[in-house]
């Protein structure tokens, strides 16, 4: 007898490498009479990667029972393993419209929206899962590698104006060049607003009339033989997060040259 252990399919460590395996020829699938024996059948074929096979005794159970929790996450985990994140996250909705804290299916409803390119609703469902269960560090390192991986839009479709200085010299302290530039991106999300709203709080932020003013000093350190991009950006779980990204005329720089950056961002 095997025995049915898995409350959610996707599991962080195959999330965006999906494959699925079969044998060269496959046996009669075995029959099963009632939803424990279902259960355990569909179990067998998930730990052989069958995963179309195991959801047809998932829809068994479902046929019984169309609210059976497990068998419903299942299915939602499964599709999701099959590329089918639209419908895998129609299952988990239904799933949460019973029990809406429950992990399992607010992962594959997470997973599945990041697949789907939702990146700002995946994060929000990632946020919520670690609300509900704060010092889960999986959740914790699959949120920071969405943000990570969240493109960003020109700021000339937010409520941000940002403008850069990079001022640089040589080990001598001679000056190189001065340059400037406004052709900035910035992350799209929550994350961005609570990163501003802790920088007010800690009295960063100016007021003048209805602006709010950032400005920063940061020192330039070399890493590559050109600089042609600056960014505001912060470490979490391991993965960068860039905020701000401006995008400055190419210099050409020596492993001894430094400089500044000087940051201004307003929000309108």
């Amino acid at each position: 007898m095997i025995k049915l252990a898995f409350s959610a399919i996707i599991c962080l460590g195959i999330l965006f490498s999906i494959q699925t395996t079969y044998a060269e020829e496959e046996l009669p699938l075995p029959e099963g009479k009632n939803i424990k024996e279902w259960e355990s059948i569909s179990a067998a074929l998930i730990a052989e990667k069958r995963f179309s096979e195991a959801i047809i005794y998932l829809d068994k159970i479902l046929e019984q029972e169309p609210d059976n929790l497990k068998a419903l996450t299942n299915k939602a985990g499964l599709l999701a393993q099959l590329g089918n994140f639209s419908k895998s996250i129609i299952l988990s909705n239904k799933v949460l419209e019973i029990d809406p804290d429950r992990i399992s299916a607010l992962t594959n409803k997470a997973i599945s929206l990041k697949m789907l390119k939702e990146y700002e609703k995946s994060f929000q469902v990632f946020t919520e899962i670690l609300y509900l269960e704060p010092d889960n560090e999986k959740m914790k390192i699959a949120r920071a590698s969405l943000l990570s991986g969240t493109p960003t839009i020109s700021t000339n479709d937010s409520e941000y104006q940002v403008h850069v200085q990079v001022t640089l010299r040589d080990k001598d302290d001679n000056l190189i060049a001065v340059t400037e530039s406004n052709n900035a991106r910035v992350l799209p999300s929550k994350f961005t607003e609570k990163w501003w709203s802790l920088l007010d709080e800690k009295g960063h932020i100016s007021h003048l009339e209805k602006l709010e003013i950032f400005t920063d000093t940061k020192p330039l350190i070399p890493g590559d033989d050109y600089l042609g991009m600056i960014s505001l950006d912060r470490e979490m779980n391991g993965f960068d997060i860039v905020i701000f990204e401006v995008f400055i005329p190419l210099i050409q720089i020596e492993p001894t040259d430094h400089g500044i950056v000087q940051w201004t961002i307003i929000k309108k």
